[in-house]
């Protein structure tokens, strides 16, 4: 079968391969250097793989793309998380009106998975494959509490905190303060931060080790989601996070619990 190999289209392989195993991403010299090819090949390999988006570069610093985001969401759709929570899901969305997100972290934010719409014609959640930014979203900002509390600086000089509303907090020290605030009430918020009149609230999914893996989170226009339905819309959203963490991770205490 070696005599079959094309060589470069092997090497793309390795390159996408090392990219995505890099949460901050690698240089072209750090990528020539591990391929053991030379610079000019590795510089076409990377020049066609972002044209084709499956890599995006950012400064000198090459990162997983949009094309790529969209196939590992095809293979998280089959995947046991998605499966198991997608009643979940579902009847959170009964429960609250609103749409509801299952949300995967990202080196460069938060990436939405699967979607449950609401009955509501106004539809405002994401479609899935989306990523959405760090500092804004109620699902970036409790990952950055739980999983990246130390790391702002570094992620602020990566430019991955972006203003995306006058509401928008994207000074490290203010972010601070709200991921503080995070951590203490097990929830995370979007007020009206990432779209105007758009009001969001995010759980986190815990495994096995009560290692933050996923959330959940819900979406609704704010005049459908006022800001003194909070606590009462984070109890269910908890709830169902912490649902789909016991029938995913501890399905013999989620049994028993039955």
């Amino acid at each position: 079968m070696g005599s079959y190999v094309i060589p470069n289209l092997a090497n793309a392989c390795r390159v996408l391969a090392l990219v995505a195993e890099s949460e901050q991403g690698l240089s072209l010299t750090e990528l020539e250097q591990r391929l053991a090819v030379p610079r000019t090949t590795t510089f076409r390999i990377l020049q066609t793989l972002c044209q084709q988006h499956l890599l995006e570069k950012h400064g000198k610093r090459y990162l997983v793309g949009a094309a790529l985001f969209k196939m590992s969401c095809q293979l998280v759709s089959t995947s046991k998380l998605s499966r198991e929570a997608l009643p979940f899901l579902q009847r959170l969305t009964l429960a609250t009106g609103m749409s509801v997100q299952l949300v995967l972290p990202h080196a460069e934010g938060a990436l939405i998975t699967e979607v449950c719409d609401c009955p509501n014609p106004l539809r405002l959640a994401a479609r899935p494959g989306t990523l959405a930014y760090f500092n804004c979203s109620a699902a970036g900002k409790l990952f950055l509490a739980f999983l990246h509390f130390d790391a702002l600086p570094e992620l602020a000089a990566q430019g991955l905190f972006r203003a995306q509303t006058p509401q928008s907090i994207v000074s490290c020290p203010e972010l601070r303060v709200e991921l503080q605030r995070i951590l203490g009430r097990g929830y995370a918020t979007d007020d009206l931060e990432y779209h105007p009149d758009v009001r969001c609230l995010a759980a986190p999914i815990r495994d096995e080790r009560g290692i933050v893996v996923a959330a959940v989170s819900v979406t609704a226009p704010a005049s459908m989601f006022p800001r003194q339905n909070i606590t009462e819309v984070a109890a269910k959203v908890k709830k169902a996070a912490i649902d789909i963490g016991l029938t995913v991770y501890r399905p013999q205490l989620a049994a028993n619990q039955k």
